[in-house]
């Protein structure tokens, strides 16, 4: 009988297949996170491997020749067991759950197994970055952090994967949205050549088509900033990871490991100029592509993960009071807090920790602020505060801000593309709601959301 799965457990494969990475060609951006863990961690084999309903497939295999095997026989099955935590098995053959287990008995006889879960954007976990010994074996913290490190670049790369695949498929609805713009304008202009009395109704169509058309080309360049901005912060975390990875085994790598290392550089700086090509393209409509429960809890937790060495380095305190369930695009929502709360910690006052709350209260429609302009129907909204001690700002430029390439600052003071308050203003929309910013110089800022129940 096929075996039975729980719901999460069938979501967490929906997601995975969702990366279209399955049975996918070798890729040497893999196959070199690969080969620096097995070198790092001093182990013959390193594997990424990710869990579908049947089996654990293989995206790199360094030192094993398989390329897939059972699920049910699986180290990686364990370790997705709990997201959060590395899953160390020291010797297989003194462990009741693999002791008898083929992969133990047999080749590749798997005696110390250590794996990273790989958990994407909305928590789960496809598979796990493995280092593998023949062997009994122990990793210090520096190997352990260090397959982290390596894990996290996994993740990084199946994201601006999916995100390039997500392009591919706007692109072509694109593409046949003008040719059928095309086709329209075509059949007019037989009818105006067929039917002269008609010419003057039959031109005021064509100009709509055209103004259609011009609208549309210019939605999708503004898609161009958001998709800069949200696939250029997984491309700085692999350009980070890999500086550091030099920084602090540089000296200890041998000649083969330094040139993976700038080979990942390099794969860097190739990702950097797609990202400028991506620019040239005009594909993405501004609506949201997504209409699910979206727990703003869980979404804020996960942006404070990606913020979490901002927030260590700064000794920032971020007080976080229960939030809803809103219906809505979790990639745009996570985007939208993303962009707030970078803002809260990178404006704080020199010397001074930052300090943020992020609150919500239940507001009906006619009791909504002055300035509040909401483009849905709905009866109440959920208000989500977030409350900083920063420097602020003038209230004069409250609606400024929230437009492209506006900035209160010089480029020296603040880093920045003056965009991340455009998009956050685009995402409310898209959404049926609004955001709000309230301030006074050096009294820090509110900025409020309003988001439909």
């Amino acid at each position: 009988m096929p075996p039975t799965f729980s719901p999460e457990e069938i979501n967490r494969i929906n997601a995975l297949k969702a990366y279209h990475i399955l049975d996918s060609l070798p890729d040497s951006d893999y196959d070199a996170i690969t080969n620096l863990a097995s070198q790092i961690c001093q182990t013959p084999i390193s594997l990424i491997s990710l869990i579908d309903d049947k089996r654990q497939w293989f995206k790199s295999n360094h030192g094993l020749d398989v390329r897939e095997t059972p699920r049910e026989l699986a180290f990686c099955t364990h370790a997705l067991q709990n997201p959060l935590e590395t899953f160390i098995v020291t010797d297989s053959r003194t462990d009741e759950r693999f002791a008898g287990n083929p992969l133990v008995t047999g080749e590749p006889h798997v005696i110390f197994y250590a794996g990273v879960p790989l958990v994407e954007s909305n928590g789960f976990a496809l598979g796990s970055l493995c280092v593998i010994d023949h062997e009994p074996k122990v990793l210090d913290e520096h190997q352990l952090s260090a397959l982290k490190i390596l894990a996290k670049q996994v993740v990084n790369l199946l994201e601006l994967r999916k995100a390039n695949h997500e392009l591919r498929k706007n692109e072509e609805r694109f593409q046949l949205m003008v040719s059928n713009l095309e086709e329209q304008v075509y059949e007019r202009t037989r009818e105006l050549e067929e039917v002269n009395k008609e010419l003057a109704a039959s031109n005021k169509e064509l100009l709509k088509s055209n103004e259609r058309l011009l609208q549309s080309n210019n939605s999708l360049q503004e898609f161009a900033y958001v998709a800069s901005h949200d696939l250029k912060e997984p491309l700085r975390k692999i350009q980070s990871f890999s500086s550091m990875l030099s920084d602090q085994y540089g000296s200890v790598l041998e000649p083969a490991g330094l040139d993976i290392l700038n080979r990942m550089k390099m794969a860097g700086e190739r990702m950097s100029t797609l990202i400028t090509d991506l620019l040239n393209l005009s594909r993405l409509s501004t609506q949201r592509e997504v209409d699910i429960p979206v727990s703003l809890t869980a979404l804020v937790n996960l942006v404070m993960t990606d913020l979490d060495g901002v927030i260590s380095e700064l000794g920032a305190e971020i007080i976080v009071d229960p939030l809803p369930v809103v219906l809505g695009d979790s990639r745009q929502l996570r985007q939208l807090f993303q962009n707030l709360l970078s803002n809260a910690l990178k404006f704080h006052k020199p010397s001074t920790p930052p300090q943020i709350q992020i609150k919500a209260r239940w507001i009906a429609e006619e009791n909504l602020p002055d300035g509040v302009q909401t483009r849905g129907k709905a009866i109440a909204y959920h208000c989500i505060d977030i409350i900083d001690n920063g420097i602020g700002f003038d209230v004069r430029y409250a609606e400024r801000i929230f437009q492209v390439f506006q900035r209160l600052h010089g480029r020296k003071d603040y880093a920045g593309t003056g965009i991340g308050l455009a998009i956050c203003d685009k995402v409310i929309k898209n959404h049926g709601g609004s955001i709000v910013a309230t301030s006074q110089v050096g009294q820090g800022a509110t900025f409020s959301v309003f988001l439909p129940v």
